[in-house]
């Protein structure tokens, strides 16, 4: 029973053995590896990722069709990214000739880095963009882009198809296009602030006051509003005189929005009111009403 046990024991901290893959070195320079300039990113299916890392010598069509010049004059070193399917590691490629690599080096989590880079970019684009855009459409130049973030947006570059997916992605953006200088994003119109400005003065200012004598015997008429939880009938709004319409002035003056059928009447849609102005009057009323009925049973 006792040797058991020790086997056990001896299981369990096998098991609980932590692992991590590095590439160790004895060398006197420091452990920070250099920087290199990602000009392409080319994702490849799970097999063919492997089978390059298993022999990143042999010749590869993927990057003689990819090649990065190396040198550019740049002062850093250019290489070409690859990613595997479904996985966050990658590996980076200094591209030599005939689809060789002439260096490689394996990066853990690289398309996490890729992809956290890409978000920033999409905020930028998204923030800028649904701000300033009436028209819906903004453009912002891929060199712009470069200098911010450091990111090569080129058509064909890999990394376009991974930004357009970025930004498809985001509820404010409806079509993504990418050429050789510049990126045009067209915006859900309900996200363009200048968009909703505009349309907001070229509405007609209609209030509230103005149509109540229009909703007079036209059936049950409500007013309504989009953050409200509760509506306020017409009519009993309209039975308002004097002090009463002075303590209900914001919804006399609130802005009509919309006039539609709805399943109990007509609905009128209110803006540029405090949605809780509905439910003030709507208590107010109810109270009003619970007095004259007490009142009505004290008549003898």
């Amino acid at each position: 029973m006792g040797r058991g046990r020790t086997r056990d024991i001896i299981c369990h901290e096998e098991e609980t053995n932590m692992k991590i893959r590095a590439e160790m070195g004895r060398r006197h320079a420091p452990l920070w590896p250099h920087e290199y300039q990602v000009d392409k990113v080319v994702e490849l299916p799970n097999v063919a990722f492997a089978s390059f890392m298993i022999q990143p010598l042999d010749s590869y069509d993927f990057i003689r069709d990819n090649r990065v010049e190396p040198h550019q004059g740049t002062g850093l070193n250019h290489c070409l990214l690859l990613l595997g399917d479904d996985r966050t590691d990658g590996a980076l490629v200094q591209c030599g000739d005939d689809g060789r690599a002439m260096y490689a080096a394996y990066v853990a989590g690289a398309r996490d880095v890729v992809q956290a880079r890409l978000d920033r970019v999409a905020d930028f684009i998204v923030s800028q963009g649904a701000q300033r855009t009436a028209s819906g459409s903004w453009c912002v130049y891929c060199e712009e882009l470069e200098e911010k973030f450091g990111v090569t947006i080129r058509e064909g570059s890999g990394l376009d198809a991974m930004l357009i997916k970025t930004l498809e992605r985001r509820p404010e953006v409806a079509q993504v296009d990418i050429s050789l200088q510049h990126i045009e994003t067209t915006f859900r119109l309900e996200f363009c602030a200048q968009h909703q400005t505009a349309e907001a003065e070229k509405a007609p200012d209609i209030r509230v006051r103005d149509i109540l004598p229009l909703l007079n015997g036209s059936g049950l008429a409500f007013l309504t509003h989009e953050e409200a939880g509760t509506s306020v009938l017409a009519e009993n709004l309209r039975e308002l005189t004097g002090v009463g319409r002075e303590d209900y002035a914001a919804l006399f003056n609130a802005r009509v929005s919309e006039i539609s059928p709805g399943p109990e009447g007509v609905e009128v849609v209110l803006i540029d009111v405090d949605p809780q102005e509905l439910a003030r009057f709507n208590q107010a009323y109810e109270d009003h009403q619970a007095a004259e009925w007490a009142m009505g049973d004290m008549t003898p």
